[in-house]
C-alpha cells in the first residue's frame, strides 16, 4: 500500500495514516470508495481545500525544485507531467501553414512581420509540440517557484491574456518568451496553449538575422521595458551571447589591426545601431561572464536573484565584487598583443576568488533555519557573507589589489587585475590581507547587536569603523 500523495510505501504498524476525499467534500466530492484514498497524515496536513491530485502535484513540484536546486526549465515541467516531445512536419501554401505530427494536424493563417520580414502565425498548439528555445541562450531563464504557483492558480479560473512566443525551427516549436505561463498551463493539465510563432527561414543567414533580432528584442523587453525582469545571471548570459554573435561578424569584416575591445564597441554603435549604453552593457557582461565562469565563487552563487539556499547573489557580484576587481572599460589594446591582459585578468580573478574561498569561511556557510542552532564558525560565515557585510568590505578588495601591486597612477587604479598573472609573492600578500579581514574579532562577537546592525544599510559602515575593521587595518594590521 502506498500513500496517494507521496507514493511512499505505508507501514500499517508504525505510520500515521488517514483516509480522505480525492475531491474535497467541501467542493462536492462524494463520500464513496471511488473518491477515497489512503494517505500519510504528514502529507495530508498540507491539503486545505485542495484535491489530493493538487496536493500530490505540489509535492512532486517541490521535490523537483529541490532535486534540481531551483534550476528548473520548461522541459523539466513537461517531464514532470509525462509529456513527451513529438517532432512535427510543416507545409506552407496559399498564406497558410499546416503542422502535423502524424496523428494530429492543424492549419493556421500566416501573417508577415514588417520589422523582421518573416511570416508568423497565432494559434492553439498541443503541448507535445513545444520545447524550450535554448539555442545560444535565447531562453536561458530558470523558472521561479513562487511565480509559477501564483500563475498556475490564477490560470485555473482566469483566461491567459497574452500568448507565449516561439520560433518554428527544425521540426519543433521553440518557446523563448512566456515560459512561466506555459509551465503553469502544463501543471493545470491544459492540452494546448495560445501562442505566437515566428517561422524561421530555411536560409542560414536569414535564420541568424531573425535569431539576433528576437534575442535583442526580448532582452529589451525584460530590461528597460520590463514587467518581470530577468535574473542578473540571465542578463549576463544573454548579453555575453550577443557579444559573441556580433564579435564573429566584426572579426570577419574588420582587419586584424582593428581588433580591439574599443573598436568592437564602436562597431556595435555605428553599424549595429546600439546606443552607447547598450554597447557598453554588452561588453561588460561578456567580461563579467568570462570572469565568473572560472571563478572559485561560482558554485556558491545563486542563479535566481533571491535564492536563500546560496550565500552569494548575482546582484552582489555585479554591484560589489566585480567593480572592485575587474577592468570594465573597453581596452584599446589589440587582441593577443603584449598590452592585452584580458585573459590574464580572468586568471587573476580566479586566483583572487580561490584565496577568498580559502580565507573567507565560505564553505562553512549554511542556510539559517528557525529550528537549527549555528556553530560559532557557521555564525561567523553567515556574518561575513551577509549582503550588508559584503557591500561594506568589498571596497577593501580594491585597496588590497592596489597595495599588492604598488599601483600609483589613476589609469592603473581602473585596471586592477588587468595585468600580468599573479606571482606566488602576490598571492601571499593578498592572502595576508584577506586573513586580517576575515579573522577580525568583530566576526566573533556575541550574538545580538552585530546581527541586528547588519540588516541596516545605514549602520553597517559605522559598525565596521567602531570595531576597527577598516581598510587601514586590513592593509597594515593597525
Amino acid at each position: 500500500m502506498r500513500c496517494f500523495i507521496s507514493g511512499e510505501v505505508i507501514n500499517l504498524q508504525t505510520d500515521d495514516i488517514e483516509f480522505d476525499h480525492i475531491e474535497p467534500y467541501s467542493k462536492g466530492g462524494d463520500t464513496s470508495v471511488s473518491n477515497i484514498r489512503v494517505v500519510l497524515k504528514t502529507y495530508n496536513r498540507r491539503k486545505s481545500d485542495q484535491s489530493l491530485y493538487e496536493v500530490r502535484d505540489n509535492l512532486r513540484l517541490e521535490r523537483l525544485f529541490i532535486e534540481k536546486k531551483n534550476s528548473i526549465k520548461l522541459q523539466d515541467i513537461l517531464g514532470l507531467k509525462g509529456i513527451d516531445h513529438r517532432s512535427i512536419h510543416t507545409t506552407s501554401q496559399d498564406g497558410k501553414v499546416t503542422i502535423t505530427d502524424g496523428p494530429d494536424s492543424r492549419t493556421f493563417d500566416l501573417f508577415t512581420d514588417p520589422i523582421v520580414g518573416v511570416p508568423y502565425f497565432y494559434g492553439r498548439v498541443p503541448l507535445k509540440w513545444l520545447q524550450n528555445d535554448d539555442q545560444e541562450g535565447l531562453q536561458p531563464r530558470v523558472i521561479d517557484y513562487k511565480r509559477l504557483i501564483i500563475l498556475r492558480d490564477h490560470l485555473k479560473s482566469h483566461p491567459q491574456m497574452a500568448p507565449a512566443i516561439a520560433r518554428l525551427k527544425d521540426r519543433s516549436i521553440r518557446l523563448f518568451d512566456g515560459q512561466h505561463k506555459l509551465a503553469a498551463q502544463i501543471l493545470n493539465n491544459a492540452p494546448d496553449i495560445d501562442i505566437k510563432v515566428y517561422v524561421s527561414p530555411d536560409d542560414e543567414d536569414a535564420a541568424k538575422a531573425l535569431f539576433d533580432a528576437l534575442m535583442i528584442t526580448n532582452l529589451e523587453a525584460h530590461s528597460k521595458l520590463r514587467q518581470i525582469p530577468f535574473y542578473t545571471s540571465t542578463l549576463l548570459e544573454r548579453l555575453s551571447v550577443i557579444y559573441r554573435e556580433f564579435w564573429e561578424e566584426f572579426a570577419i569584416q574588420k582587419p586584424a589591426a582593428q581588433h580591439s575591445e574599443a573598436n568592437f564597441v564602436n562597431f556595435l554603435i555605428t553599424e549595429k545601431r546600439f546606443t552607447r549604453a547598450k554597447a557598453n552593457d554588452v561588453f561588460r557582461a561578456a567580461v563579467k561572464d568570462s570572469a565568473l565562469s572560472q571563478s572559485a565563487l561560482a558554485p556558491f552563487i545563486a542563479e535566481a536573484s533571491k535564492d536563500p539556499s546560496f550565500p552569494i547573489t548575482q546582484e552582489i557580484m555585479t554591484t560589489a565584487i566585480f567593480p572592485h576587481c575587474l577592468y570594465l572599460q573597453p581596452s584599446a589594446a589589440l587582441f593577443d598583443t603584449a598590452e592585452d591582459y584580458r585573459n590574464q585578468e580572468v586568471a587573476n580573478f580566479q586566483a583572487l576568488t580561490e584565496l577568498i574561498l580559502e580565507e573567507g569561511f565560505l564553505r562553512e556557510w549554511v542556510q539559517r533555519q528557525s529550528s537549527t542552532t549555528l556553530s560559532n564558525v557557521q555564525l561567523k560565515a553567515r556574518r561575513i557573507w551577509h549582503k550588508g557585510s559584503v557591500l561594506t568590505w568589498s571596497p577593501y578588495l580594491k585597496d588590497i589589489i592596489i597595495n599588492t601591486f604598488n599601483i600609483r597612477t589613476e589609469d592603473e587604479r581602473t585596471k586592477l587585475l588587468y595585468r600580468p598573472e599573479l606571482t606566488s609573492g602576490d598571492r601571499e600578500r593578498i592572502k595576508t590581507y584577506l586573513a586580517r579581514l576575515f579573522n577580525h574579532h568583530m566576526w566573533d562577537m556575541p550574538e545580538g547587536e552585530i546581527d541586528s546592525i547588519l540588516v541596516s544599510a545605514k549602520r553597517q559602515e559605522d559598525l565596521f569603523r567602531r570595531n576597527g575593521l577598516t581598510s587601514l587595518h586590513v592593509l597594515t594590521g593597525g
